[in-house]
């Protein structure tokens, strides 16, 4: 893999959604437990693959064959999320990043992704609390901390955190560019969507995220006294 993707305020002002900066930023500062033999579980084009360098040993990318995410080259399994063609406790880590949203029975794919991991292995999962319809028609659902909390529970999880992916200032920042044609231009986007993230940092009102991360562990049972 090549080195770390830079993370910092010139990807917002080159144009980079505030969604997609916060998920990355949430991510990296999850970084300590993506770690070994990586399954990146609807990994589209993998964006976050050189988030993790110097932990990693191997990374998978699987994703469903119609998802449309380009390029094909970039997916290694093809499968359905709900149903994976992999070996039991074959994974150190899943990382499965604004997926749930699209997939039907949602704790299908937890309970899969519980099976691949190893015991002691962690699951980092991202979903949206807030967001228009994308994907159509397989967009089904959106998760509260709470929600994420009981179908992580109920595959069998221990939970370890759920954090929120920025807030109510980032939100109306991306919304209002989705919706207001002027800040989808260059240079006021970028400038948008920097501003929109300083005043999150300064004024945080988590509660209305755009979305939540994840963190939950399968327990091994040999380190239970």
């Amino acid at each position: 893999m090549s080195g770390p993707i830079p993370h910092g305020p010139r990807r917002l002002l080159r144009g980079e959604s505030v969604a997609d900066y916060a998920i990355r930023d949430v991510l990296i500062r999850h970084g300590e437990f993506v770690t070994g033999t990586v399954l990146d579980l609807g990994c589209g084009s993998r964006p976050y693959e050189n988030c993790f360098n110097g932990r990693v040993k191997r990374w998978v990318g699987a994703d469903y064959p119609a998802s449309g995410h380009p390029p094909a080259a970039r997916v290694e399994v093809f499968a359905d999320a709900m149903v994976l063609p992999l070996a039991d406790q074959s994974f150190d880590t899943v990382l499965c990043t604004q997926v749930l949203e699209h997939v039907p029975e949602p704790l299908d794919v937890l309970r899969e992704s519980f099976r691949v991991l190893r015991p002691g292995g962690h699951l980092v999962l991202t979903a949206p609390q807030y967001n228009g319809l994308h994907g159509e028609p397989q967009d089904f659902y959106r998760y509260t901390k709470y929600g994420l909390e009981h179908l992580a529970k109920k595959a069998g999880f221990v939970v370890r955190r759920i954090e929120p992916i920025g807030g109510f200032i980032s939100l109306f920042t991306f919304q209002t560019t989705i919706h207001c044609a002027p800040l989808r231009r260059w240079p006021l986007r970028g400038l948008w969507q920097w501003a929109g993230w300083k005043l999150e940092r300064r004024f945080p009102r988590p509660k209305d995220c755009m979305g939540y991360l994840l963190l939950a562990a399968r327990p091994d049972a040999s380190r239970v006294s």
